[in-house]
Formats: C-alpha cells, sequence, structure tokens
C-alpha cells in the first residue's frame, strides 16, 4: 500500500478497540499527556465488557479495607491457583502474580474515575470475601472510561477497523493501517500499539483450527470478537499461546425481550452509590426487582436441575446427555432446546440451595422467580400435548421424552442455547503487556490486553476475565507512555520492511 492512496497521521498511541481493555489503556496512556487515538469496529464503545455481568475479583482494595478484611496478594494468587487444578501446568506465574497485585489497584482506579462497587460479596473459590459488584452494571464501566477518555483529550472513532500492523526496517511496530468509512488510512504512532480487541469467540474458522467440536458449534456470546488483534500481530511476527483452551461451552437462556432494569437505569453516580448501599445493607426483599433482573439477564441455569431430575431436549424433543448438557446442545440442531421439568421438581427448586441461577454472594433467583420475570422462557403444560404446542415440539416425541417426569404439571425451561462464552487462547505478552515474539523478546511497540493479551493464562472462576481486561489495559497505557519514541522517517506495511 503506497502513502499517496491513504490518509495518514502522526499521534503518540493507537489503540485498538473500544471495550474494557481499550478504553483502560486510552484512559492510562491518555491521563499522562499522551495524544490517543482509540479505534472501534462497531458503531458503538463496550465490546464484550458491556454485555458481560460485571463482577470482579481483586484483593486488597479499599472497600476491603472498610469491610475490615485482610488480605493478600498471595493468598489471591493462590486461591486462583487451586481453583484451575490441572490446568495450571498452562500457567505464566509471572502474569498470575501481575494480576493477583494489580487486579486491586484497578478497581480503586476505576472507583477515583467514578465507577461505582459494591462489596466485597464471598465466593466459594475465595477464602475471603473478594467479589466487587459494579452498580448498576457492566455497562457503568463503559460509561465512566468513555468520559474520562474525552476529558483526557482521547480521540475516538467508530466503524475503524485495523488491517495491518505497519513496521519499521528493524521490524518493530510503528503503526496501522486500518479502514472507516472515508476509505484506507495509515497512522503511525511515536510510541507505539495497543491491541484491545478481545478473543476469538465470534470467529468460527478460528474456533475450527483450535478448539473441540462442541465450542466449534456453540453460540459466541459476543459475535463480533473476531480475533481481529490475533491476525494482524501474528502477521508481524508474534507468538500465540493455548489457542486451544476454553471454559464452556455453557447454557444460556435467550436474552429479555426488552431491556432489564438494571440496563435502564440511568449512570448516574449517587444512584450507583445508593444501590451499592443498598444492596450491602438492605433487606433482600427491597433488592429483589434489581437483583431479579441481574439473575435473569446474564446467568446460566444451574447444573443441579439435572441432577434433581431434570432432562435436556432438542428442538425435535430428543434426550440430550445432561452430564454433558452444554456440549450436547452444542451438536444439536440450531444449537437450541429445553429444559423439561415437572412439579415436583419445579416446587424443590424455590428455596435454597436449590436456585436456578445465582450472582455470587449476593442472591439467588428460583423457579417462581423465572415464572414472574422471564414468562418468555417459562412454558406449563398440564398435558403433554398443551406443552408440545406451547413449544413447538412434536407430540409423540416429546411424550417419549418426559416418560420420567409424572408428577403433576409439565414445565419447559426456554429456549436454553449452547453459548461460548470467551476464548482464552491469545497472543503472549511479558508483564509490560508488550507482545512477545517466539523466542521471548518483545515485538517492539506492540502491547496487548484483554482476551488479546491473555497470554494463554487460564482465567477460571468469576470476575476474572474482566478484572484481566482493565486491568492490563491500565497497565499497557502506563507502559506505552513510558516508552522513548521512535523515529517514523521509514516505516513499511508489517512483513514487508523496507531495506
Amino acid at each position: 500500500m503506497s502513502n499517496t492512496q491513504i490518509d495518514l497521521e502522526v499521534v503518540d498511541a493507537v489503540v485498538v478497540g473500544g471495550g474494557g481493555a481499550g478504553l483502560a489503556a486510552a484512559v492510562s496512556a491518555g491521563t499522562r499527556g499522551m495524544q490517543i487515538v482509540l479505534l472501534e469496529k462497531q458503531a458503538e464503545l463496550g465490546g464484550t465488557t458491556r454485555i458481560s455481568v460485571g463482577s470482579w475479583i481483586a484483593a486488597c482494595t479499599r472497600l476491603q479495607r472498610r469491610a475490615n478484611i485482610a488480605d493478600s496478594a498471595d493468598d489471591f494468587r493462590a486461591d486462583m491457583e487451586a481453583f484451575c487444578g490441572d490446568m495450571i501446568t498452562l500457567d505464566d506465574p509471572k502474569l498470575r502474580c501481575l494480576l493477583a497485585v494489580e487486579s486491586g489497584v484497578t478497581v480503586d482506579w476505576l472507583e477515583d474515575l467514578g465507577v461505582v462497587f459494591a462489596g466485597p460479596f464471598p465466593d466459594p473459590v475465595h477464602r475471603v470475601n473478594r467479589m466487587h459488584n459494579v452498580m448498576p452494571g457492566s455497562r457503568m464501566y463503559i460509561a465512566k472510561l468513555a468520559k474520562a477518555a474525552k476529558r483526557a483529550g482521547v480521540t475516538i472513532r467508530t466503524r475503524a477497523s485495523a488491517r495491518d500492523l505497519v513496521t519499521d526496517k528493524r521490524g518493530n511496530v510503528v503503526g496501522l493501517d486500518y479502514s472507516d468509512a472515508k476509505g484506507q488510512r495509515r497512522i503511525l504512532a511515536r510510541r507505539g500499539i495497543v491491541l484491545a480487541s478481545g478473543d476469538f469467540s465470534g470467529n468460527r474458522e478460528m474456533r475450527a483450527a483450535y478448539l473441540a467440536p462442541a465450542a466449534v458449534a456453540a453460540l459466541p456470546l459476543n459475535p463480533d470478537s473476531m480475533g481481529d488483534g490475533h491476525h494482524i500481530a501474528q502477521r508481524a511476527g508474534a507468538a500465540l499461546r493455548n489457542m486451544d483452551m476454553v471454559f464452556g461451552p455453557l447454557l444460556r437462556f435467550s436474552r429479555l425481550p426488552k431491556a432489564g432494569l438494571t440496563d435502564r437505569l440511568p449512570e448516574w453516580s449517587w444512584l450507583a452509590r445508593l444501590l451499592a448501599q443498598c444492596l450491602t445493607r438492605a433487606p433482600s426483599w427491597m433488592l429483589k426487582p434489581v437483583i431479579n433482573s441481574l439473575l435473569i439477564t446474564h446467568m446460566s441455569p444451574s447444573d443441579r436441575l439435572f441432577k434433581e431430575g431434570a432432562l435436556l431436549v432438542d428442538l425435535d424433543g430428543k434426550r440430550l446427555n445432561t452430564a454433558a448438557a452444554a456440549a450436547s446442545l452444542a451438536n444439536a440442531r440450531d444449537v437450541t432446546g429445553y429444559i423439561l421439568l415437572d412439579q415436583r421438581i419445579a416446587e424443590l427448586f424455590t428455596r435454597y440451595p436449590y436456585f436456578l441461577s445465582t450472582a455470587p454472594g449476593i442472591a439467588y433467583a428460583y423457579f417462581h422467580d423465572y415464572a414472574r420475570a422471564r414468562p418468555d422462557i417459562v412454558h406449563r403444560g398440564r398435558t403433554v400435548q398443551e406443552l408440545a404446542g406451547k413449544i413447538g415440539i412434536p407430540i409423540e416425541s416429546l411424550r417419549v421424552a418426559t416418560e420420567g417426569l409424572q408428577h403433576g404439571a409439565l414445565f419447559a425451561l426456554g429456549p436454553v442455547r449452547a453459548m461460548l462464552t470467551t476464548t482464552e487462547g491469545s497472543l503472549a505478552i511479558d508483564e509490560s503487556c508488550r507482545v512477545l515474539k517466539e523466542d521471548g523478546t518483545p515485538l517492539e511497540g506492540l502491547y496487548a490486553a484483554g482476551g488479546a493479551g491473555q497470554s494463554g493464562m487460564p482465567l477460571r472462576g468469576h470476575g476474572l476475565h474482566i478484572a484481566w481486561a482493565m486491568t492490563t489495559g491500565r497497565i499497557a497505557g502506563e507502559m506505552i507512555a513510558r516508552r522513548v519514541p521512535v523515529d517514523l522517517e521509514e516505516y513499511s506495511p508489517a512483513g514487508q520492511a523496507k531495506s
């Protein structure tokens, strides 16, 4: 691509991706006086962060200290490692320590930017309360970071898609080619590029190349996560790590036909603080509308349903293996089915510990909560024929499938789908978020954060992916601001350096 064919500009740094990781990187660098351009390929900011639960695990935060909770980064790291089990052999110990130490720092940093958390709450994986929940929901991260980016002078361009990295004659990254409504453009960066473009869960070709069949067939939570950063960095010489690692697929109900209460609340800090105080101190009955909106919007149905006798069928009424429910459903027609139960099971799931979904350490949603708040996915039939008519499954197939359900009325929960929330494989990075080559040396000028820069580290458990995303974004922004600016006299498309 010749220079005469494209617009050319020079800035301090470019961030690719407008989710939590990218915005954190842009704010972190922008508040240090850097001239930053953030490119987001979609029409609006948010990425996977916007549609996430929003819970965050961290140690040594101000909220913990206010609650007189004694914690340490070492204990946090040990709890994470224990929960990973055998997968810990795939871990990067230095990056695990980085997350353990810096996740709490990032929570405090976000609070300073106006993000409000409730908690900390317990999570069974952790020895002390470490669960921090953003109020009123994950879109608060995006709203507050976008506002901070604007204050810092960050230039945000939406509908702008990264195409290729630009390298100098030594192979160092000095810029980026991208496209937007104006056509092909080139931007040079004196201090470097941050790739915060997410994972590759939405890219079926990449899933087929790296993942097991069930993960290939599952529906991505964020279909726009196409592994863009993985591609352009690999072409420039970057290494990939643990590309075959994935947690899931998981069962997920279809989303609410309209925005839930937590998605409709305005992003006012005073309201978020009030909600946080209520969540911590108020009686549970006062919180039911808010909590139920969270629980029935984002959470997966509990596996305990199947242990107590519920069944899973595909759209043709064929019974599926409930011991591997999501994997079985992933191979079914349209990756979609229904959970079947009778009156006995429905009545059982009206009290603890028999819940349909949970926000760890906060609250639980039971069958009657779903029946009231999600009538679109709770279907009741006095007979097999009546239920079959409501969910569109052939009567005879459903009759055979429900032979073990003989206690009163029949219920179908769904449609339920096999969903892939995230992929774990990504670009290799070091503790400064610098992207690494196969020989372990940095690809100078290139940084990565979030799902693009996870270095294949297994982030098993609640609240770790979002903690990693914004923590590495913050660190990448800080590191890129510290980097000595380079001479941009000579540059070329990645892989075609000038001699």
